[in-house]
């Protein structure tokens, strides 16, 4: 197949072998499953060996912290081609296999991405290489028996721009009974480069998450897994891609459940002005942009080294300018057999064009943390600096992402009425209070107000009938567990973005960032966090109150506003319910309401009045 052959979907969606061999195989594949079951010998903690189209992978037996179940993990598998030479900046293509057994005992690199000092546990550059696209899994010793263990596949990353699943230990998850598949995927410029043709099509990265969505279809049987019960779960970048796929019509099948967590992809920042103006800006960086063809382009930037590209997407990326990123785009200049996003995610979700599957959605109370952190060290230089840098760099900078243009009629009321809303009533001199404001800016522009548009969206089609939606926000606090996660000291105690995966993912994951274990209020959580996610993957809805973990999680319905929140209270008794339904002054939280309509109603309305305007 050729780098942007017009036969990429077909040949991804036909079967590897004719109809009459494939059936062979199955008859023989499946009296010697039945023969090895038999005998028990289909693994064993000696041996823990799979065989596949691709070949004989063999994983590791590792076991939950406390010691009560063995999960056979199988770390980094290609599942693709190397992405490089001549397929850098291609679709991704299938995996030849290998000829030998495969050790699968440790996590492949992570794919090109920034340093981020705020999060200590992203990859290194020496741990990242071009040659990323590796999948893993985690199954139950038990489940490699059967085929009927419920299965998730987890994408992360942060803005599409950095992240690594090998920053997830999922034995503890895997342990709820459930085959748990995380994916690595191309990000920045080497995933979402696009100059809006055939040539540089754009969309890698969520090319190569359907390849592996693809790839698992195939081949997660062999694990004990249930092709017919398959979650996509996304956090952050991960949570837009899994929207993305839901709105994509060649994902049909591929998935049964949804789970969209601290995520958006009618997020502000996910509205880039142009990906190809932006990819067009890397390449003029580089000196690849002196003919305006594409394949000199490419060919130009298929000759540079991956440090080269990689200083040129920073020089952008640190720039702040966050309108003009390269991001998921929306392809309707392909054919139409090669389009991914034909539609606007946001239009097609209005129209119900998206696969309606029970939905499980939700935020962290104080998301916005990871932004502040990036100035943090402005509070030791006092208030005034604070506030300056507030009101000059960061209003514009959202405003900007917006789609409010600096010439615009409406620039200045908008900005004053930002000010007014999240700066003038902080008393002078009060740094940790215009902190706080700047926290709540945060929250609310980039997480709180994108989440529930989408989620009145989503849950104007799903209704019981066709898939619910289930919504919660997460409001577990640790003194030093957001400190940890993200390198800020002593001036954050809420509960900050990606917090609640350290609860999802359990104690191996808590070991790796905090160097501690759960206390056992934490570890109380933590258990049934997992449950609940493993009950919607096994049911397609959490039955909370079959557990005494609190109120019923009923679906959610827009006029009630009726989420859970979940949090446990370490001065409460060992048995208290961590789940409840939000007290009336939370729902009708007057301010909070007005901050998310101003966002979500106000400024798009005078956006809108703006462009007729100007024209």
């Amino acid at each position: 197949m050729g780098a942007a052959g017009n036969s990429l979907f077909s040949d991804w969606s036909t079967p590897i072998m004719s109809a009459r061999i494939r059936a062979v195989v199955f008859l023989l594949v499946r009296l010697v499953f039945v023969i090895n079951s038999v005998q028990g010998v289909v693994v064993n903690a000696q041996d823990p060996t799979v065989t596949l189209r691709q070949g004989t992978l063999k994983g590791i037996k590792l076991y939950t912290a406390d010691a009560r179940m063995s999960v056979i993990a199988y770390l980094g598998i290609p599942y693709a081609t190397p992405p490089t030479g001549t397929l850098r900046f291609a679709p991704p293509q299938r995996h030849a296999g290998w000829d030998r057994v495969f050790f699968a005992g440790s996590f492949g690199p992570a794919c090109p991405q920034p340093y981020e000092p705020l999060v200590p546990s992203v990859a290194s550059v020496s741990q990242q290489d071009e040659n990323c696209l590796f999948l893993n899994i985690w199954t139950p010793e038990i489940s490699l028996n059967y085929r009927n263990t419920p299965v998730v596949v987890f994408l992360e990353g942060e803005g599409f721009v950095s992240g690594t699943p090998s920053r997830f230990p999922a034995q503890d998850l895997a342990a709820e009974g459930l085959v748990v598949v995380s994916v690595n995927y191309r990000m920045n410029v080497f995933g979402f480069f696009s100059l809006e043709d055939s040539e540089a099509r754009g969309n890698l990265g969520l090319l190569d998450q359907y390849l592996a969505l693809l790839w698992v279809r195939e081949n997660i049987a062999y694990f004990g897994g249930d092709i017919k019960s398959i979650t996509l779960m996304g956090h952050s970048a991960g949570a837009a891609s899994a929207v993305y796929h839901m709105v994509s019509p060649k994902t049909a099948g591929l998935f049964h459940k949804v789970i969209i967590m601290s995520g958006s992809a009618i997020s502000p920042w996910m509205k880039t002005r142009s990906v190809s103006q932006a990819s067009r800006s890397i390449a003029r960086s580089l000196g690849c942009l002196s003919i305006n063809e594409t394949r000199p382009i490419l060919k130009c930037m298929r000759d540079k080294s991956t440090s080269e590209l990689m200083r040129a997407f920073e020089t952008q990326y640190r720039d702040g300018n966050w309108t003009d990123l390269v991001l998921p785009v929306v392809d309707t200049y392909l054919p139409d057999i090669e389009q991914y996003l034909p539609r606007d995610p946001i239009k097609a979700i209005e129209d119900g064009m998206y696969h309606r599957v029970p939905i499980l959605t939700g935020v962290t109370s104080h998301e916005g943390a990871i932004s502040i952190a990036r100035w943090s060290d402005l509070i030791a230089q006092g208030f005034t600096n604070l506030r300056h840098l507030f009101v000059n760099a960061i209003i514009p900078s959202v405003m900007h992402m917006y789609g409010f243009a600096s010439g615009m009629s409406s620039v200045p009321e908008i900005r004053t009425l930002l000010e007014w809303q999240y700066v003038d009533n902080i008393p002078s001199g009060d740094a940790h209070a215009l902190l706080s404001k700047i926290l709540d800016f945060f929250t609310d522009s980039q997480y709180r107000a994108p989440y529930e548009l989408q989620l009145q969206l989503l849950t104007k089609h799903n209704t019981e009938q066709v898939g619910s939606t289930y919504a919660y926000q997460f409001e577990q606090t640790s003194p030093d567990l957001y400190s940890k996660m993200v390198n800020i000291t002593g001036m954050f105690q809420g509960c900050g973005h990606g917090q609640e995966l350290i609860y999802l993912f359990g104690p191996a994951l808590m070991q790796q960032v905090t160097g501690r274990r759960f206390t056992p209020n934490e570890d109380r959580l933590s258990v049934i966090v997992r449950r609940l996610w493993a009950e919607f993957m096994r049911l397609g809805h959490p039955t909370a109150n079959s557990y005494g973990y609190g109120v019923p999680w009923k679906r959610y319905v827009p006029e009630q506003v009726n989420y859970v929140v979940i949090k446990s209270d370490p001065n409460l008794p060992p048995q208290q319910p961590v789940l409840r339904i939000p007290s009336t002054s939370e729902v009708n939280d007057v301010a909070a309401r007005y901050r998310i309509s101003l966002w979500n109603e106000l400024l798009p309305k005078m956006h809108n009045l703006s462009v007729i305007l100007e024209q």
